[in-house]
């Protein structure tokens, strides 16, 4: 488990000061590249390898909103990891009351550069231990 912490940009509101649904997709984005920067997992070095990892689903269920001038931490962590997929959980929190406003999750895949899908066991052990340990010790 990774906390990013966040705090909505005015552009990322509508005409009442609450944040508009589709921020949180991309706060989701924020808080996966974080987590993974934090457990040595580089998104950016990853792409210098030549590995991508588009998103196959995403979804996101709105509970209470964010607005304007809140703080929020992102709660994020591993959830589905089986060598060729990842998936992640995230729950966006209001900093101050503990409140959760939105929770979500996010899987993806490994595709080298032609788009052919890569066995991160076989291709990049390091890898696999690291996402293997991070799925064990964020479900427990």
């Amino acid at each position: 488990m990774v906390i990013y912490p966040r705090t909505p940009h005015y552009y990322e509101t509508d005409q009442m000061k609450i944040v508009h649904h589709s921020n949180y997709i991309r706060w989701f984005e924020e808080a996966r590249i974080f987590y993974l920067d934090s457990i040595g997992m580089r998104f950016a070095d990853q792409e210098n390898r030549g590995i991508v990892c588009p998103v196959i689903t995403v979804d996101a269920n709105y509970r209470k909103m964010v607005r304007f001038g809140d703080r929020v931490e992102i709660v994020t962590r591993v959830h589905l990891y089986d060598g060729v997929r990842y998936g992640f959980s995230y729950e966006v929190r209001n900093a101050e009351t503990g409140e959760i406003c939105c929770t979500g999750t996010s899987t993806h895949c490994f595709l080298d550069a032609e788009g052919r899908i890569i066995r991160v066991k076989r291709h990049y052990p390091e890898m696999h231990e690291i996402l293997t340990r991070c799925l064990a010790e964020d479900n427990n």
